[in-house]
């Protein structure tokens, strides 16, 4: 005997399957998850995005953070192109060397400032 497709064991698996489904998206995740942002941040956001960055050495650690980050993305950039490529990768690096010297020089006349009122 043959069983009838429009019977309940021939649809079987297919409820089977859509229970798992729902089950997937009924599971809720885990509130650790939530619990690495700060009180006050936005969710998803890690609380140190919103420490600022208020000294000499860490303003001249975000600039030369944000010079790496950038370089990175000209580079990928660079890479993409055809013609003109190793010209392009040179000037990349060419900003980024100037960018971190920038950085340098912003950082020593502020602690040199600071050194002076010091004394």
């Amino acid at each position: 005997m043959k069983a009838d497709p429009t019977s309940l064991r021939g649809r079987g698996w297919v409820l089977a399957a859509c229970c798992a489904l729902a089950a997937t998206f009924a599971y809720a995740a885990p509130r650790e998850s939530e619990e690495h942002v700060g009180v006050d941040a936005e969710r998803g956001d890690p609380a140190r995005w919103y420490v600022p960055a208020d000294t000499p050495r860490l303003k001249y650690e975000t600039r030369v953070k944000e010079a790496h980050a950038a370089a990175a993305e000209a580079m990928k950039e660079c890479r993409r192109e055809r013609e003109g490529r190793s010209a392009c990768i040179a000037e990349a690096k060419a900003q980024e060397r100037s960018d971190l010297e920038d950085a340098r020089r912003s950082f020593q006349e502020r602690r040199g400032g600071a050194d002076r009122d010091r004394r």
